[in-house]
């Protein structure tokens, strides 16, 4: 399912061009194609570089870079999958009901859309359900417990917001009575995890650019843009907030599932070895519904897992209930049994199935990106290698690896604007740029990072070609006719 109609639905994110052309520059001996700066530990992409020749050695090829690293994530969902089967039987859920959360996991269109998207949040959930599935070992061993210590801390290394999830995960790990090496495997845990987390800012230590200074980006910058300087979503109970809008978008693709696995995971407190998947679905909703800092689409990437697992454990909870009804093989127990499957096979049929059909027919079959790929093709054809070009950064690699010359010849838009480095290599701004890439996303960022240079390019230039929402401009300069204004959409 991860890999079918994978390169043309969803549409291409800004997000997964940054990562893509990240991952590649890994592969030549630095973080990132421009200055790299603190806005998320740099292990995520470092491991999408590095199992970037996977989907060459199975002969799959999109013919562009970002579509390829889609192919990359396929084997993530797949883990995640194999994982979430683990666990549950772990938790000694039936297979019958295990089956079910993998189920769940691989056919909810939230699921499915998200998945499938080079986002660094699909990147750290894996190595997050590892360390459950370590913690939960019935060996109750030292070293498992440090492995788990070690996963968790990968998993934050990938993506940081999957701290979130470390209180649950201690939860996991001590959910047991009191064992003879309980204190040594609670040491080892949180040792080898700081550890671990220590290299984020020894690596900036080592660079110089642990502490804010002139000349140079820092760890400590990063911090205060990311914690007290970044432009929230908003309330969630504030009408046509950013927040409000992302919660309405997950509940568009599969309500049913965020729904239930939320009333799943107050059954799931009923049993004592599933109290952490409550726990760390708690941790997951109270930022959506208390907090109003900056909320990204992804977020709920690393929920599903935990969502799915809570409905199998619920409904393992109350069949084992109808299963106690009355004595055995008795007339009574039969009836309440019935009627829970029942129950359960027609929740899942009437409400969920219908929805779920439509929308991953829809995913599956969509060509979402068919002008994305014409945009591309035009401009790889029409516009002469000698001239700069700004495009936005979901095709931001895919041109420049098509014959420009270095990361300053083909601009990512951002870079126009938040790359001091800019100065140096274009110190006359936007006159020196020939053409604009314009997608669905460069006018909303524009305004959202209030790009100014990106802005007098956008605004200096005029349609020559359109394919659907991406249009081709050309920048003119003062000698030539004046300009088009970019935000009248007029084609000349």
């Amino acid at each position: 399912m991860s890999l079918w109609n994978v390169t043309n639905a969803p549409d291409y994110q800004d997000d997964e061009g940054t990562y893509t052309a990240q991952a590649i520059s890994t592969t030549q001996g630095s973080l990132a194609p421009y200055t790299y700066w603190y806005d998320h530990p740099p292990l995520g992409w470092i491991q999408l570089g590095a199992l970037a020749w996977i989907q060459r050695l199975f002969g799959f090829d999109s013919g562009t870079e970002i579509g390829n690293m889609r192919y990359v994530m396929s084997i993530f969902f797949v883990v995640n999958s194999v994982l979430i089967f683990l666990i549950a039987r772990r938790l000694r859920i039936r297979m019958a009901f295990s089956l079910l959360a993998v189920a769940l996991g691989c056919l909810s269109p939230l699921s499915l859309v998200l998945g499938r998207q080079v986002f660094l949040d699909n990147i750290g959930t894996p190595w997050l359900l590892l360390a459950f599935y370590l913690a939960l070992s019935p060996r109750l061993s030292l070293w498992l417990h440090v492995g788990a210590g070690l996963c968790f801390a990968v998993a934050v290394l990938s993506k940081e917001t999957l701290a979130i999830f470390g209180p649950a995960l201690l939860i996991a790990l001590l959910h047991r009575s009191q064992w003879r090496t309980r204190a040594f495997s609670l040491v080892g845990f949180l040792t080898v995890g700081a550890l671990t987390l220590s290299f984020y800012p020894l690596v900036a230590l080592l660079r110089g650019e642990l502490l804010a200074g002139a000349g140079h980006v820092s760890l400590q910058d990063a911090l205060v843009y990311q914690f007290f300087s970044r432009s929230g979503s908003g309330n969630l109970w504030e009408q046509g907030s950013g927040r409000a809008q992302l919660v309405d978008g997950w509940m568009y693709y599969d309500k049913y599932l965020i729904v239930a696995g939320l009333v799943a995971a107050v059954i799931a407190l009923f049993r004592q070895r599933s109290r952490w998947l409550s726990a760390g679905i708690a941790l997951f909703v109270l930022p959506v519904v208390l907090g109003t800092g900056y909320l990204p689409t992804m977020y709920v990437i690393a929920a599903i897992p935990l969502l799915v697992l809570a409905i199998a454990m619920a409904a393992d909870i109350l069949w084992s209930a109808a299963r106690r009804v009355g004595p055995s093989g008795s007339v009574l127990r039969r009836t309440v049994s019935g009627l829970t499957a029942a129950s359960m096979v027609g929740g899942l049929l009437v409400m969920a199935l219908p929805q779920w059909f439509e929308q991953d027919a829809t995913l599956l079959a969509s060509q979402n990106n068919s002008d994305w790929y014409l945009a591309l093709e035009w401009t790889k054809t029409n516009v002469p290698r000698s001239e700069t070009v700004l495009t936005p950064y979901s095709m931001w690699q895919d041109l420049r690896s098509s014959g420009w010359n270095g990361p300053w010849q083909v601009i990512a838009l951002e870079k126009m604007d938040l790359d001091s480095a800019v100065a140096v290599h274009h110190p006359h701004g936007w006159q020196e740029v020939q053409w604009v890439i314009e997608g669905p996303t460069v006018k909303p960022n524009i305004k959202f990072l209030n790009l100014t240079n990106a802005g007098l390019t956008l605004d200096h230039s005029r349609i020559v070609q359109s394919f659907g929402a991406w249009h081709i401009r050309k920048v003119i300069t003062s000698q030539e006719a004046p300009p088009v204004p970019a935000h009248d959409g007029v084609q000349p």
